[in-house]
C-alpha cells in the first residue's frame, strides 16, 4: 500500500480548517483564520502521523476510539474563543456533527460496496479524485455556516411562540401568540393581519362597545374549503415580546377568528412580524420597515399622548 504523506497531510489540513471554521462560525465564536490555521495544522500532522503508526503498529480497539473521539471533542477548544464556558462544548459537537455529515457525503459520493465475509456490505473510499477533497473542505467552509444559519432563523420563525399585548383606547389586553408562516392574510393596507380569538377580541371592545363606533372591514380568507370572510378592526397598539426584549407596533390590524385554536396561544401572528432584527431592548425599532409591518411606535408620539 502506498501513502503519499504529502497529500495526506493537505487533505487533513483543509479538512480540520474548513469543519473548524464551521463550528466555530455556527456557535457565534471570534473566528480568526490565523488560530484556526495553527490549530489546523497540529491536527493535521496529529492526523497524519497517526495514520502513519496504524499502517504498522495495531491499536485495541477500545484505544483507537479513545484517541480518536477525543482528539475530536479537544481539538476545537482553543481554536476560537467565546463569551461562555458552554459554547466550548457546543463547538465541540458543532465540529463534529460537521465531521460525520462531511465524511457521509464523501462516502455516499466516492464509496464503493462490498459484500464481506458473512455477506456483510459495507462502504469503503479507496481513492478520491486530486483536489475533490480540498474543494469540498471550501465548499464546506462557505456554504456550511449559511445553512446553519438559514435553519436557524427558520425554526425561529415557525416554531416560537410569544407573550404580546394588545391595546385599544387605553385598554389593554394580555394574551400568548403564536408565529405562522401560513398566515398571509392582508388588510386592505396591504399589512399583516393578525388572527386573534373571539374572547380577546371581545376585551378590548368591551368598553367601548356601546358608546364608541369601531370601524372594521372584511378580510378575506381562502382555503381548500372557499372562500370566507372575518372580520377585522385596528387596534392602536401591538406589543410583541421575545428573550428580554421587544418588538413594538401600531396601528395593526386584528382578525376575529370564527374558531377557537387549539393550544396555548390565543393569537396567529404573520411570521413578518417575528423576525429577530426587529426586536431590540428599546422601545423603539429604527430599522427600515418592511411594507407588510405596521410602523413601530415612535417615543414622541408616546409622550405626547401621555401629555395629553
Amino acid at each position: 500500500m502506498v501513502v503519499y504523506i504529502d497529500l495526506l497531510f493537505i487533505d487533513n489540513f483543509c479538512a480540520d480548517a474548513a469543519l473548524l471554521y464551521c463550528a466555530v462560525r455556527t456557535v457565534k465564536g471570534r473566528a480568526k483564520l490565523w488560530r484556526i490555521g495553527i490549530v489546523a495544522l497540529f491536527g493535521a500532522a496529529l492526523g497524519t502521523g497517526y495514520a502513519v503508526f496504524c499502517l504498522y503498529f495495531s491499536l485495541p480497539l477500545a484505544v483507537d476510539i479513545l484517541v480518536k473521539y477525543g482528539v475530536l471533542a479537544v481539538l476545537p477548544l482553543p481554536a476560537a474563543t467565546f463569551k461562555r464556558k458552554r459554547t466550548y462544548a457546543l463547538c465541540s459537537l458543532a465540529f463534529a456533527g460537521y465531521m460525520f455529515a462531511f465524511a457521509g457525503i464523501l462516502t455516499a459520493l466516492f464509496a464503493q460496496g462490498e459484500i464481506g465475509q458473512g455477506g456483510a456490505l459495507s462502504y469503503t473510499v479507496r481513492a478520491l479524485p486530486s483536489g475533490v477533497l480540498v474543494l469540498a473542505c471550501v465548499a464546506l467552509a462557505f456554504g456550511g455556516p449559511r445553512f446553519a444559519k438559514f435553519v436557524r432563523t427558520r425554526k425561529k420563525l415557525a416554531a416560537l411562540q410569544f407573550d404580546c399585548r394588545l391595546t385599544l383606547r387605553k385598554k389593554s389586553v394580555s394574551a400568548r401568540a403564536f408565529a405562522d408562516t401560513g398566515n398571509r392574510l392582508k388588510d386592505s393596507r396591504g399589512r399583516g393581519v393578525v388572527i386573534a380569538e373571539r374572547a380577546v377580541a371581545l376585551s378590548l371592545l368591551a368598553d367601548g362597545l356601546f358608546s364608541v363606533s369601531t370601524p372594521c372591514e372584511k378580510i378575506e380568507v381562502r382555503t381548500v374549503n372557499g372562500k370566507s370572510f372575518l372580520t377585522a378592526f385596528q387596534i392602536d397598539v401591538l406589543e410583541i415580546y421575545y428573550g428580554g426584549r421587544a418588538n413594538i407596533l401600531r396601528d395593526v390590524t386584528v382578525a376575529i377568528s370564527e374558531q377557537s385554536f387549539a393550544g396555548e396561544y390565543a393569537l396567529i401572528l404573520p411570521a413578518s412580524f417575528t423576525k429577530e432584527e426587529d426586536f431590540s431592548d428599546s422601545e423603539v425599532k429604527d430599522a427600515e420597515q418592511d411594507p407588510s409591518v405596521p410602523a413601530p411606535v415612535d417615543a414622541q408620539d408616546e409622550d405626547a399622548g401621555k401629555r395629553t
